[in-house]
């Protein structure tokens, strides 16, 4: 058996050194190998090329090196059998809940104003924002949704969330399905989107639903950037409804030096730095998934196709 690691646009050599730590008895390859189809049970990717997985005729299951897995899920001739893993760290969820509370922080601290009277050398004062004046509401209650909100808890922010399914969390007001969306919007200051990315999600926060956010409302999106419609963002941000927002993913990455993104004086853009998965956990997960469909049992960390994740 062996894995085949096809990471582009990020640089293969980290993958296929932890996957030659994790198990130095399995070949691993990149697309700049000299190696045998045959040979490939497992394509550990980001993205691929239609015409890619019909080239290995021997592969077992198709590994992301990330928890979404929509690029590969996008393949149009994904055989339909064939497994599809993500990649689950619990030290990313917490490094994705450390974004999302610095950047709530930042908004409701009054830090950016803060950094403009530093700059201007200006001693004013401001009302600290009342904790119940800070309501956060999560959108997606899976892993790093949890994590989220229970980052919040000791900071004495009321925290809700909202999921497609009905989730029930000790210490959360939770909401679900379409239905329950308007009322999850209605009361909160801060709106944190942490979804998976399926047809159902693309396009979600638009303009008529980023409106059902009260004035003065902030948005955080660290799920993906094609369930943001960026326009009505901005429309919405011009207009004063929004004070502000960070976002860490984008309909296009990177988006183009011209895009109003980069200069928005309400938006904080970073590239997709909100968390990563260790190295090691990929590459554990992998062979562990790898050995487990060669003994023919259950892949613990297989999505739901029709599901999305």
């Amino acid at each position: 058996m062996a894995i085949l690691v096809l990471t582009a646009p990020m640089p293969a050599d980290s993958y296929v050194a932890a996957l030659r730590d994790t198990a130095a008895d399995i070949p691993v390859w990149t697309p700049d190998d000299a190696h045998d189809p045959q040979a490939v049970e497992a394509i550990l990717a980001w993205r691929l090329k239609p015409g890619v997985v019909s080239a290995y005729p021997k592969l077992r299951m198709l590994c992301s090196v990330a928890a979404g897995v929509d690029k590969l899920l996008a393949v149009p001739d994904l055989p339909p059998g064939l497994p599809v893993t993500r990649a689950v760290d619990p030290g990313q969820n917490q490094q994705i809940a450390q974004y999302v509370v610095a950047c709530t922080l930042r908004f409701t601290r009054d830090l950016p104003l803060y950094a403009q009277q530093q700059a201007a050398a200006s001693w004013v004062r401001h009302p600290v924002r009342p904790a119940a004046r800070c309501r956060v509401g999560v959108l997606g209650l899976g892993a790093v949704g949890q994590a989220i909100l229970r980052a919040f808890v000791p900071l004495g922010y009321p925290v809700a969330g909202w999921s497609r399914s009905r989730r029930d969390l000790a210490g959360v007001t939770t909401f679900a399905g379409d239905a329950e969306l308007p009322a999850l919007l209605a009361q909160t200051d801060v709106l944190v989107c942490a979804l998976p990315l399926t047809p159902a999600t693309q396009g979600l926060l638009n303009h008529r639903t980023l409106a059902q956010l009260p004035p003065g409302a902030y948005v955080v999106n660290v799920g993906r950037g094609e369930q943001l419609v960026e326009a009505d963002l901005r429309a919405l941000l011009d207009a004063g409804h929004l004070a502000g927002a960070a976002l860490d993913v984008f309909e296009r990455e990177p988006p183009p030096p011209d895009d109003w993104v980069w200069s928005h004086p309400r938006v904080l853009a970073t590239p997709h730095i909100a968390g990563e998965v260790a190295r090691s956990v990929v590459a554990q997960q992998v062979v562990d998934a790898l050995r487990r469909a060669r003994a023919g049992q259950p892949l613990p960390l297989a999505v739901d196709r029709s599901a999305g994740y």
